[in-house]
């Protein structure tokens, strides 16, 4: 239990670090454009950029999720309908195998 607590420690230490790293570049580039651009526009510009590292996050999770199950044929998922098939399986089976034995002789 303590090498899963203590990664657990490190992975929250490491989010908290990269939050407050994403704040202090958000204020910089906000004073940065503001001396350009305007107080207003500065915002609207950072406020851009967030919403594209959203939806390009939104696309790589729409692109990574899983993918349904394979549906079954409808044939297989009755029980009388699979006896039927393995009935049918082991006619054709017997033939084939009848069949190898007049060519052997």
């Amino acid at each position: 239990m303590a090498p899963l607590l203590r990664r657990a420690l490190v992975a929250a230490l490491f989010a908290v670090a990269a939050l407050i790293a994403l704040y202090h570049l958000t204020v910089a580039g906000t004073l940065a454009l503001e001396l350009q651009y305007g107080p207003l526009n500065a915002h609207l510009i950072i406020a851009a950029i967030y919403v594209v590292l959203a939806l390009i996050a939104f696309c790589v999770l729409w692109v990574m999720r899983s993918k349904p199950a394979a549906t079954t044929t409808p044939a297989l998922s009755e029980p009388r309908n699979m006896q039927l098939l393995m009935l049918v399986e082991a006619v054709m089976l017997g033939y084939s195998l009848a069949r190898k034995s007049d060519r052997t002789r």
